[in-house]
């Protein structure tokens, strides 16, 4: 469901579930915690990208994940564990960069937006639906980042409305670093990340 490789000074995390849009389960969570631990035990990885193979970055958490929930407790523990999982990439020792095609939605928003920098197709969006969809809260630390991010009005609408940013609005934002097509983004994904890793690794951390 996610496969990690390194390529020179580079280190990729995959999600391979295209089956089902990458919708994120606890493994695949769990894969990059793991992921992240590699990167910053490997002195020779300079940079870490996150990416997706198919037509979605990640659509949310997986649905069955929150079947067995019997109560408010429960919904509250998984944004803890959630939120412990975003806290480990943020704290990657070295740039993060998201690859993101398609949708980038909840949990798989909240890993690209937490990356340092984004690359997108014109066909990324990137939201929190959760008002139209489990009826659910964000944890105060995935609200706080978001509101860095956008500011306050700009999240109250998005969460309001469960509308997507689209890659122009959010590179108006300045939240993506480089719009490219489909089939140039995983080159200008490399040259990117080889650019930043041919930089001094001590002013770059």
């Amino acid at each position: 469901e996610a496969h990690f490789e390194s390529i020179g000074a580079i280190a990729f995390l995959t999600f391979n579930r295209p089956e089902a849009r990458n919708a994120l389960t606890w493994a695949m969570y769990d894969a990059l915690v793991q992921a992240c631990d590699r990167v910053d035990d490997d002195d020779t990885l300079r940079v870490f990208v996150v990416r997706a193979v198919g037509d979605a970055f990640a659509a949310g958490t997986d649905i069955r994940q929150f079947t067995e929930f019997a109560s408010g407790d429960d919904g509250i523990a998984y944004e803890r564990r959630l939120d412990a999982v975003i806290d480990r990439l943020e704290r990657v020792s070295v740039p993060t960069i998201a690859q993101v095609h398609g949708v980038a939605a909840g949990g798989g928003c909240a890993i690209a937006l937490t990356c340092a920098l984004r690359v997108c197709t014109p066909s990324a969006q990137f939201g929190v639906p959760i008002a139209r969809t489990l009826g659910n809260c964000l944890s105060a630390a995935s609200l706080a980042r978001l509101v860095d991010l956008v500011g306050p009005a700009r999240t109250k609408d998005l969460l309001f409305t469960g509308r997507f940013l689209d890659a122009t609005e959010a590179a108006s934002l300045g939240l993506v670093t480089r719009i490219a097509e489909l089939d140039g983004i995983d080159d200008v994904v490399r040259d990117l990340a080889q650019s930043i890793a041919a930089n001094a690794p001590l002013t770059i951390r």
